[in-house]
């Protein structure tokens, strides 16, 4: 390698955090697994709420 196949102007240092970084498995746009990272949680379910009947103040029974 010569002096020329470096660039004088790309910074010493890449723009990531310092430290460890936690990097989630995730499937693939295909849906192939995760070759590697650490899993994930599933999906937590969602508590649903009962629906409640709203206000019927002024409004006639239709049967």
């Amino acid at each position: 390698m010569s002096r020329a196949d470096f660039d004088e102007a790309a910074p010493n240092q890449l723009p990531v955090p310092a430290g460890p970084v936690r990097i989630p498995a995730k499937p693939d746009a295909y849906g192939t697994t995760a070759l590697f990272g650490e899993p994930t949680p599933g999906p937590q379910s969602r508590r649903e709420r009962p629906i409640r009947p709203g206000a019927t103040d002024g409004q006639d029974k239709l049967f």
